[in-house]
C-alpha cells in the first residue's frame, strides 16, 4: 500500500477495497471508531472497511497527500493530537462549523469523488449527550476544563446552547479570540477551583485521565475541588477509556451525577459516518448497528 510507510501499525485492506480510517497518535491501541463504522458498513451491505492509522506529526502531511489522491479513501475520523493540524492542512475545504472551531474530527469527500473536506462532529455529539442527561443548558453556569481540538468543538456547542460558559485553560492568549467569538469567559488553569461555586455542570475536555495519553491516574480536579460544586451538579468527561475516569470516580464519591464519553463517542461516529459513507438504509440503520457494536465493546 503506497502510504503504509507513513504509519506505524499494520493495515488490513483488500485490493481495490474502498476504506475509511481514523488518524491519530495511536488509534490502533483501542479506538472504538473502527468497530462502530465497520458495523454500520455491514448493516448497509457495503464491503468498505475502517482501519486505524497510527501516524506522528512528521508523517501526517505526506500521509494526507496520499490519502487525498487515493479515491478508495472515502474519509473517516481524526483523533488526538491531529485535529487542529488537519484543519490547517485543509485550508478552505472546511464546513462552516469546522472553520469556526479550528479543528477537524471528520474527513469526507464532498461529492464522493473530489478532494477531502473536513468537519467537526465532536461538539454536536457531546451536546446531545449532555442535554439528554442534564436538560437544557440555557442560562446555566458551566465550567469547561481544557480547550484543545475536541474542547473547542464542545465549547462552541455549549455556548450556542445558551450556557454561561467559563473556559479554564493554561494558555489564555491562545484561546482569547475563540472565547470572544463564542461569548465565553476565560480563567487561568491555576484558578479553576475558584470558578466552581454555583456551577451546574463541569466538563473535562483535557486528556487528563485518558489511557491514550498515559494519564489514566490523573484528573483535572482533585477531591477538595469537588466539594466546591453544588450538591446537584453534574460532572461530564469526554474521555471513554478508561470508563469511568478518575475525574468521574471522584465526582461520584462526592455525590455528584456523572456522564462519560461513551455516549459522545457514539453520537459523533453516527454523524461522521453520515458525512463520509453511503447510507442506503438510512440513519436509523447506522445508529442501530453502532449501538449494537458499542454494547458488544462494553460487555466484552
Amino acid at each position: 500500500m503506497p502510504f503504509g510507510h507513513y504509519i506505524s501499525n499494520p493495515l488490513n485492506i483488500g485490493p481495490g477495497q474502498r476504506f475509511a480510517a481514523i488518524l491519530g497518535a495511536n488509534p490502533s491501541q483501542g479506538a472504538r471508531s473502527p468497530a462502530l463504522w465497520n458495523a454500520a458498513f455491514t448493516a448497509h451491505g457495503g464491503n468498505e472497511t475502517m482501519v486505524p492509522m497510527d501516524v506522528d506529526g512528521e508523517n501526517l502531511v505526506p500521509l494526507l497527500g496520499e490519502l487525498d489522491a487515493d479515491i478508495r479513501f472515502i474519509g473517516g475520523a481524526v483523533a488526538v493530537p491531529h485535529k487542529e493540524a488537519l484543519s490547517q492542512w485543509l485550508g478552505e475545504r472546511l464546513t462552516k462549523t469546522a472553520r469556526q472551531i479550528g479543528a477537524v474530527n471528520c474527513l469526507f469527500r464532498g461529492d464522493g469523488q473530489g478532494p477531502l473536506w473536513g468537519t467537526n462532529t465532536d461538539g454536536e455529539g457531546a451536546l446531545v449527550c449532555i442535554e439528554a442527561a442534564c436538560g437544557p443548558l440555557k442560562d446555566l453556569q458551566v465550567v469547561q476544563l481544557g480547550v484543545g481540538g475536541a474542547g473547542r468543538a464542545v465549547a462552541a456547542y455549549l455556548a450556542d446552547a445558551g450556557a454561561q460558559l467559563t473556559l479554564c485553560v493554561r494558555d489564555l492568549e491562545k484561546i482569547s479570540d475563540f472565547a470572544t467569538h463564542i461569548g465565553a469567559r476565560t480563567v487561568a488553569w491555576d484558578d479553576r477551583a475558584e470558578t466552581l461555586g454555583g456551577v451546574v455542570l463541569a466538563v473535562n475536555t483535557t486528556s487528563l485521565g485518558g489511557v491514550a495519553e498515559n494519564m489514566a491516574d490523573q484528573t483535572p480536579l482533585n477531591g477538595d475541588a469537588f466539594k466546591l460544586l453544588p450538591d446537584d451538579a453534574w460532572a461530564y468527561d469526554i474521555i471513554y477509556d478508561p470508563c469511568p475516569t478518575r475525574f468521574l470516580v471522584l465526582a461520584a464519591e462526592h455525590g455528584l451525577k456523572t456522564g462519560d464519553g461513551r455516549c459522545m463517542n457514539l453520537e459523533q461516529a453516527v454523524l461522521g459516518f453520515g458525512y463520509a459513507a453511503d447510507e442506503p438504509k438510512g440513519r436509523d440503520a447506522t445508529r442501530a448497528a453502532m449501538e449494537a457494536a458499542k454494547a458488544g465493546l462494553e460487555s466484552g
